[in-house]
Formats: C-alpha cells, sequence, structure tokens
C-alpha cells in the first residue's frame, strides 16, 4: 500500500515539474535571434524618397511649363498685335511661319519620342555631331514632346486664330456683308486644313525618319548647348 502511494506522487511530482508547452513556446519565441536580410534589394526608406524626389521633380517641371507657356504666349500676342497695324501682307507672312512652327515642332516631338536609342548611343560612342544632344532629347523625351507638342503648337494655332482674325477684318473691309462671311469662312477653312493635313503628314514623316529629325533637330540645339562627358555618363548609369 505504501509503495503505491509513493509510486503515485513520484508520478505527481514528475507531472508538476514538466516544462509547460506554452512557456517552452514562448522561450523560444523570445530567444529566436532576428535576423535582417542586408542584401535585399528593396529599401523602403529609399524607395519612398526617390518617388518622393520624382513627386517634387514632377510639380516643379508643371509650374516651370506653365511659366514657361505664360511668356512665350503673351510675347507672340503682343507680336501679333503689332502686326495688325501693319499691311495684312505682313500678317499673312507670320502667319504663314507659325503655322509651319507648329507642324516642325509637332514633328520633333513625334520624332523624339518614337525615336530608338540605340544608334544614337553608337553615334555617341564614336562622337559624332550633336549626338550628345540627341542622347539628352531622347532621354528627356516627354518634356521635349511637352514643349513641342502642347507649349509651341498650341500657342501658334491660339495666336494664327488671332492673326486670321485680323487678316481677314482688313481684306474684307472692301467688300459686302456676304462677302465678307464668305471670306471669314473660307481662310478659316483653309488654315484649318493646312495646319491639320499638314501635321498628319509631318507626323507620319517623324516616325519613319524619327532618326535624322532627333539627329538634326540636336545639331541645331549644338549650336546654343554642349553638354560634358561626365553629365552623359553620370545620366547613362
Amino acid at each position: 500500500m505504501s509503495l503505491d502511494n509513493s509510486n503515485k506522487e513520484t508520478n505527481k511530482n514528475n507531472f508538476d515539474n514538466a516544462p509547460d508547452d506554452n512557456d517552452s513556446d514562448e522561450q523560444i519565441f523570445i530567444d529566436r535571434p532576428i535576423t535582417i536580410n542586408k542584401d535585399s534589394s528593396v529599401n523602403p526608406i529609399r524607395k519612398k524618397t526617390v518617388k518622393s524626389k520624382k513627386k517634387n521633380k514632377g510639380i516643379f517641371w508643371v509650374i516651370k511649363i506653365t511659366f514657361i507657356t505664360l511668356i512665350l504666349a503673351a510675347f507672340f500676342s503682343l507680336l501679333s498685335e503689332f502686326t495688325n497695324y501693319f499691311h495684312y501682307t505682313i500678317s499673312i507672312l507670320l502667319l504663314i511661319i507659325l503655322i509651319f512652327l507648329s507642324l516642325i515642332a509637332d514633328a520633333v516631338g513625334v520624332a523624339t519620342t518614337s525615336c530608338n536609342p540605340e544608334p544614337i548611343y553608337a553615334l555617341a560612342s564614336r562622337k559624332e555631331p550633336g549626338s550628345k544632344q540627341a542622347l539628352i532629347l531622347i532621354r528627356n523625351a516627354e518634356k521635349v514632346s511637352n514643349i513641342c507638342c502642347d507649349v509651341i503648337g498650341d500657342i501658334c494655332g491660339i495666336v494664327s486664330g488671332a492673326l486670321l482674325i485680323g487678316i481677314t477684318y482688313k481684306f474684307s473691309s472692301f467688300f459686302s456683308e456676304s462677302a465678307k462671311l464668305i471670306i471669314n469662312i473660307a481662310s478659316a477653312s483653309i488654315v484649318a486644313a493646312l495646319t491639320v493635313g499638314g501635321k498628319a503628314f509631318f507626323k507620319n514623316l517623324a516616325v519613319n525618319k524619327s532618326k535624322e529629325i532627333v539627329l538634326l533637330t540636336a545639331k541645331f540645339v549644338a549650336v546654343f548647348y554642349n553638354p560634358k562627358d561626365s553629365i552623359i555618363k553620370k545620366k547613362k548609369k
């Protein structure tokens, strides 16, 4: 009888001294080392910093291009107002220049966005004239397209419309009211047809001859701007 009681007490003591599963799990969890993968290519802090920098650059570009558009629009509008005091032939000449400038700018914007950069890199490696400027144009294709297609194209369209009104008013002042109406409709239709048809032609040309147009534009830019080789290499990295 005493032997059985001693066995029971021994089993009871062993059961009480047995480690609890929850305690062991908790101890294992606490003692487990926390490792950080230093080789991870994604750094959350750096990623947020890069995003914030890109956002700030985008906002700065919007403000900058808005200010540039304001200055250019004011200049061309003032120029068109001055031409109204001269003979209407001067206004017609300025109108033709604005339409042609709009077509050329639209072609440059389309060619820059559709140009393949690999031939330009090959030309830059051989230090061909205008290749450095062409690389800068391609790397900033979005901004170049915004300036050429939107800023220059829209300003030329608005100013040419104002010029057209002044030209038709002067030219049709010697005719009757019905003749004035016909002249206004005909002149507006002709200018619109030339602008739209010309843009369609030059856009097709810009897509097929994008490399040549970009290089030609780069050579023109090279007259006013010559970047350093260090800037090109830094942007390439």
